[in-house]
């Protein structure tokens, strides 16, 4: 038997750019450089399956007829995990403010129509159908209809199934779990109540919407567009907007910011949380029209963002010195709570993702991360931050030559920043730099010189950074690697 990691490298990097192509332009999601080996693991996965060398798997795919191999592929490679009530704030404002105002403003007995588009395996949908339950009890006074539509086939058998356990029941209430399902072993299986009001179908993202779903009046789409590239998001959003009835309104993850790549959604705050809304172009709305639009505001001027610690929050602190601070303390999920908190829009746009970002690494979800600061470079190409967050990913993947590339973008944009030089010292020692190395380890020193032992940079504290720099130098002018 062929060696499988010879296999695997008979594919050229161009050859796995073509391929990465060819799935986003398929379903979207677009691979960066980060996720080539998972792409090669893939590829390599379904060659073998179907008795195929890689080489001629890999150009069959860009047959015309590829497209069940094609989604074969996207199955192994595409993100399905989600938990119930991922975000609350979106489920409270739903259940509290929005669906009592569209209940309010639509005519008697028009039902209120909601859609999960990239539903996964339909912890969202079924999020959704509980909070319309608690919103108006178990005889509804209107209908709620809910689609839940993803790519994925292996996803939606698990979405109709309804039988969870683990993680994804994290947020639920004993109250809800009580309520809506039923125990069986150490899983809860979706009772009726909720099953009558969602239904699941398969839909791509990329294909025009149907006439079906024109007039939705909400739209759930969390987590799934920062996968993509900018363009191809601007395309969805524009699909978006068209199906969505006037006043409709959009519900995106947090890190899946429109700033600077659709504008003609608004946005306005509900309950404590943002959502997009779709402006009503009739001249005036009755006070009751669902999610009222603000007055229109102008697009945000195009600005070199401030650095870090330079945007204002009330009380005089700042949410990126606060977010970053809870970084270094290694406490990641405060970091998250403090970043969301604020409107992903404006100048200050791109640092809060490249923080998030960080976060989501110190968390181990590496694929959120990636995506995350490659969304804040598109934003700005300038975002240090979300340089050195992607040099680290590549370090951690064992490809220290992408690494230095992004580490020497971070460090020409902050050039006072210890982590920089101290994981760019890492790269180059690996790759047998060893003069490049020894500088940056003495530049590590130098730049953590007069900070505490104790004190934390990204949950490492400077007197073992310190330390480590100090071994590898003397390691090195020792002559040994």
């Amino acid at each position: 038997m062929s060696n499988p990691t010879a296999i695997v490298e008979d594919l050229s990097a161009e050859q796995i750019v073509a391929l990465r192509d060819l799935l986003a332009s398929y379903c979207g999601v677009y691979l960066d450089d980060s996720r080539h080996p998972t792409l090669r693991g893939a590829v390599l996965r379904r060659a073998n399956l179907l008795g195929l060398p890689v080489r001629t798997y890999a150009g069959n795919l860009a047959a015309p007829e590829a497209g069940q191999e094609l989604q074969a592929l996207a199955e192994l490679l595409l993100n399905h995990e989600t938990v119930f009530f991922r975000n609350r704030p979106h489920m409270t404002a739903l259940r509290d403010a929005i669906l009592p105002s569209l209940h309010r403003s639509l005519p008697p007995g028009e039902p209120i129509r909601i859609w999960s588009a990239g539903c996964a395996t339909g912890e969202e949908a079924y999020s959704i159908a509980i909070a319309a339950s608690e919103a108006f009890g178990d005889r509804p006074a209107r209908p709620v209809e809910i689609l839940g539509s993803d790519i994925s086939e292996e996803a939606l058998s698990r979405a109709r199934a309804g039988i969870y356990r683990g993680r994804t029941l994290g947020n639920l209430s004993d109250a809800q779990r009580q309520r809506f399902f039923t125990a069986r072993g150490d899983s809860l299986v979706v009772g009726d109540q909720l099953r009558r009001l969602v239904r699941f179908e398969r839909r791509n993202l990329l294909e025009p919407i149907p006439p079906e779903i024109a007039g939705v009046h909400l739209i759930f789409c969390q987590n799934v567009t920062i996968y993509f590239q900018v363009e191809t998001c601007r395309e969805l959003m524009g699909r978006f907007y068209a199906a969505l009835a006037e006043g409709g309104g959009l519900f995106l993850g947090f890190s899946e910011t429109l700033w600077n790549i659709f504008s003609r959604f608004r946005w306005r705050e509900v309950s404590g949380t943002y959502v997009y809304y779709k402006e009503s172009q009739r001249a005036a709305l009755p006070p009751t029209a669902p999610l009222p639009p603000l007055p229109a505001s102008p697009p945000l001027p195009r600005q070199r963002p401030r650095s870090i610690g330079e945007i204002p929050r009330a009380g005089g602190d700042t949410i990126t010195e606060r977010g970053r601070e809870l970084i270094d303390q290694g406490n990641a999920d405060a970091a998250l709570e403090t970043l969301y908190a604020a409107p992903l829009r404006g100048e200050q746009a791109p640092q809060i993702l490249a923080l998030a970002a960080r976060a989501h690494a110190n968390r181990g979800d590496l694929d959120l991360a990636a995506a995350e600061a490659r969304r804040a470079l598109d934003l700005d190409p300038l975002t240090m931050e979300a340089h050195l967050l992607i040099g680290m990913i590549y370090a951690r993947q064992d490809q220290p030559t992408e690494a230095i590339r992004q580490l020497e973008r971070a460090r020409y944009l902050d050039t006072t920043a210890p982590l920089i030089s101290f994981h760019l010292a890492e790269c180059y020692r690996q790759v047998g730099r060893t003069e490049a190395a020894r500088r940056e380890y003495w530049n590590t020193i130098q730049k953590l010189s007069g900070q505490p032992p104790d004190n934390l940079i990204d949950g490492v504290a400077v007197g073992w950074l310190a330390e480590t720099c100090q071994r590898y130098l003397s390691t090195l002018s020792n002559g040994r690697a």
